[in-house]
């Protein structure tokens, strides 16, 4: 499983308390959205009005935590310094693997072992 990573010292970091609390919870959530679906830290402005957040982007772009940019023909946003922090796509997409692998292993040995069915 993959995970948003969040610095420990982020609480009281000055970008987020310039942001506002509504704004950082915006940027929580597309974080969990990046990774669940692999974007790299790049957020679609489309989805940002799926949400009804608009209003609650402009504060992450002028404090810096997101950058204007555009991918896939579409308009959105960066998370700063997301490389940084966070596995790309293809090393979400190996670990998946490896979990997927694990579990039929564990599922296999637990058939052969106990005579379980899953």
């Amino acid at each position: 499983m993959a995970y948003f990573s969040v610095d420990d010292q982020f609480h009281s970091h000055p970008k987020r308390r310039k942001a506002g609390w509504a704004s950082i919870g915006l940027w929580t959530t597309a974080g969990s959205w990046c990774r669940a679906y692999k974007r790299d830290g790049f957020v679609p402005a489309d989805l940002i009005t799926e949400w009804r957040a608009g209003r609650l982007a402009a504060p992450l772009v002028e404090t810096g935590l997101w950058l204007p940019d555009h991918e896939r023909g579409e308009n959105g946003f960066r998370f700063h310094d997301w490389d940084d922090i966070h596995d790309d796509a293809d090393d979400i997409e190996r670990q998946r693997e490896l979990g997927r692998d694990r579990q039929r292993k564990r599922r296999a040995k637990l058939r052969e072992d106990k005579g379980v069915d899953y």
